[in-house]
């Protein structure tokens, strides 16, 4: 008798990949949004939205998800930038982009992590004899 038990899901790593490419492509036009395209700061938005954006691409397209499981473990400390950037670049009272920043950190964060955790391994259904 084989155990059949699955321990990931693929398909759920491409939705998660999803959702955290459209949090980045958020993030990369917000300062455009809330008309803060002429602060210095809003750098960290265009970089980090765009390398958001590539990696999930990436994993998006990948035909072995597990040699680019590391790019959902970067998306991961990318979404926790996102969600302190505001504090370290002094626009907490900018309340747009404060709660913005707030929301794309927590949901690249649980998009990162759900893409990550689902990505199938490499190891083979344990077999059992009765």
């Amino acid at each position: 008798m084989m155990a059949t038990e699955k321990t990931s899901h693929p398909e759920g790593s491409r939705i998660a990949s999803t959702i955290a490419m459209l949090a980045g492509i958020w993030f990369f036009i917000s300062p455009w949004v809330y008309g803060s395209y002429t602060m210095a700061n809003s750098w960290n938005n265009w970089i980090v939205g765009a390398v958001v954006v590539i990696l999930g691409a990436i994993r998006m397209s990948a035909d072995n998800l597990q040699t680019t499981v590391w790019m959902s473990w970067l998306n991961c400390l990318l979404g926790i930038w996102a969600f302190v950037s505001p504090w370290v670049y002094l626009y907490t009272n900018s309340r747009d982009r404060f709660i913005s920043s707030l929301c794309v950190g927590v949901i690249l964060f649980v998009a990162a992590i759900s893409s990550a955790l689902a990505t199938p391994h490499g190891h083979q259904p344990m077999t059992t004899h009765a």
